[in-house]
């Protein structure tokens, strides 16, 4: 993943957080090589749209393994 993209989800996790839209969740990065294209190995689930019901979860994977 790319910076852009790393920053973006944290925006988006602590926008929804701030909101009281999102009560829980986990979040990991691993810096994986500067060199490559998308450096940022990331792991994530947080919970969604928490203020209009039940809701639902954001999930996002590791690219690769797990180092």
């Amino acid at each position: 993943m790319s910076r852009t993209d790393l920053l973006e989800i944290i925006d988006d996790i602590r926008a929804r957080v701030a909101a009281g839209d999102s009560l829980e969740g986990n979040f990991r990065y691993l810096l994986a090589d500067l060199a490559d294209q998308h450096p940022f190995n990331v792991a994530a689930m947080y919970r969604v749209g928490n203020r209009a019901g039940q809701g639902g979860a954001i999930l996002i994977g590791c690219d690769g393994s797990d180092r």
